[in-house]
């Protein structure tokens, strides 16, 4: 039994199960296990080229490998490993959300099914709204709270950063703060397209 949920006049009406689920589920066609681990690497890729760009042509060479040399000399080489590690952790959990959310067809900004207690299997699940001014609020809501998720490790990895590379990891961090209030507006605007700024 299929049913067609009116969205924004922006979106196109989607077809849902008689549970208001989606059918489909938003993802790509390449497997999530492949899709993320390869826009990571891309992504890292680009940073490590901009950061050695930034070392062999910057002009600062010298002052560059002092600071490199300190951080080795305190040992305070463990302090990035270990944000690095929280990013891999952030990484994998990353990973297993958008699996179960691609298995289950769960589309943002819902983060969770509710079911009422008792309910007969023809009841539908209770999701977000996602329809005129309640369904921006729900997604303005999600758009504050993915910057508040990103925000504790951004600011560690400035922070180590910008002993480093002081400026380079302003200009870095200007883009990335002018991202976030971009994917916030966009979010709220259509879920669909916050994917142009989500990406820093």
């Amino acid at each position: 039994e299929l049913s067609l949920s009116q969205k924004p006049p922006q979106s196109m009406p989607i077809a849902v199960d008689k549970k208001g689920v989606p059918l489909d589920s938003g993802f790509p066609p390449v497997p999530v296990t492949v899709l993320i681990p390869a826009f990571q690497t891309v992504m890292l890729t680009i940073g490590t080229g901009i950061s050695y760009a930034v070392y062999k042509f910057g002009g600062q060479q010298a002052l560059i490998d002092s600071k490199i040399s300190f951080i080795s000399q305190q040992q305070l080489g463990w302090a990035y490993a270990g944000l690095f590690l929280f990013k891999l952790c952030t990484f994998v959990l990353l990973i297993n959300s958008a699996v179960a959310r691609k298995e289950t067809r769960i589309q943002a900004p819902d983060q969770h099914v509710y079911k009422a207690f008792n309910a007969p299997d023809s009841q539908g699940y209770v999701l977000m709204e996602s329809e005129g001014a309640m369904g921006k609020f729900n997604r303005a809501q999600r758009g504050h709270g993915n910057y508040m998720e990103m925000l504790p490790s951004t600011v560690a990895a400035f922070l180590l950063a910008a002993y480093v590379f002081p400026f380079p990891s302003f200009v870095v961090l200007g883009l990335i703060v002018a991202s976030r209030v971009f994917y916030a507006l966009a979010y709220t605007k259509d879920p669909k397209e916050r994917a142009s700024f989500g990406a820093l």
